[in-house]
Parts: structure tokens; C-alpha cells; sequence
């Protein structure tokens, strides 16, 4: 009997919705515009690396990692877990420069710092719900049997 798909995996498969396709969008709209516009840019090695190297990662990502943990297959649970891992690395990146900035201007100034204390209240929720969740995919029960079964 099939276990059903545990929260945590859907929460990553939105999250990979979320963030890749949006980017597959970009690079495709950057690639037509450059196709139409200017076709010789195209084709230096920088532009044809980083459009390979882009779609190449985003197909690899959507494919095989969303399509993974949708048919419970195990390189999309690896996959899932480089994503989440990725996620946590950027936020802490990200909160650690809001942070540094937080600390520096300091919270004198009424008006920017009322909103610098809620960009970093937001952003350290955000934080520990995304390390939350990959300790979940990482270590939990319900994770683990899910794709054993299949």
C-alpha cells in the first residue's frame, strides 16, 4: 500500500514551482529577445555556456527533481535536498547582509529602522521555517518511508 505524500515534500514541490519557473520564463524570454534583436550574441561562447548551463540546471531541477518527488523516486529526494540545501544558503547569505546592515545604519532612525526590524523579523521566520523543513526532508520518519516503498 502507497503511503500518502508527506507535507514536507509537497511544501518543496512548491518551492521548486515557485522558484524555477520563474527563472525558466527569464532565461527563455532572454534567449528569444536576444534571438530576435541581435542573433549574433548568441553565439560567443559566454552566451552559449550560460544558456546551456541554465537550461541544463532548470530542466534538471523541474524534471527530475519535481518529477522525481512527484513519481517517489530517489534522485528526486537527493535532488529536493541540493534545492533546499541551495534555499538555505541563499537565505542565510541574504540575512546575514540584512543583518549587517541592520547593525551598521542601526535602528536610531525611526522610519528606516521600523522597516529594516521587519525585513529582519521576515527574514529570520523565513529563515528557520526553510532549515526546518530541509531537516525534515533530511531526517524524518515519514520522508524516508515514503521513498523506500516505491
Amino acid at each position: 500500500m502507497k503511503r500518502s505524500r508527506p507535507v514536507s515534500i509537497w511544501i518543496t514541490q512548491i518551492l521548486m514551482l515557485f522558484s524555477f519557473v520563474p527563472i525558466t520564463l527569464g532565461l527563455a524570454f532572454s534567449f528569444l529577445r536576444s534571438l530576435v534583436s541581435n542573433p549574433s550574441n548568441l553565439l560567443s561562447i559566454r552566451a552559449v555556456g550560460f544558456f546551456t548551463l541554465a537550461f541544463g540546471l532548470t530542466a534538471i531541477f523541474l524534471v527530475y527533481g519535481f518529477g522525481g518527488l512527484w513519481k517517489r523516486k530517489r534522485y528526486g529526494y537527493w535532488l529536493g535536498l541540493v534545492f533546499l540545501a541551495g534555499v538555505n544558503v541563499k537565505n542565510i547569505y541574504t540575512y546575514a547582509q540584512t543583518m549587517y546592515r541592520f547593525l551598521a545604519v542601526g535602528s536610531n532612525e525611526s522610519e528606516a529602522g521600523a522597516l529594516m526590524i521587519v525585513d529582519v523579523v521576515v527574514q529570520s521566520v523565513l529563515v528557520i521555517l526553510l532549515l526546518v523543513l530541509l531537516l525534515k526532508v533530511t531526517f524524518g520518519k515519514a520522508e524516508r518511508v515514503f521513498f523506500s516503498e516505491s
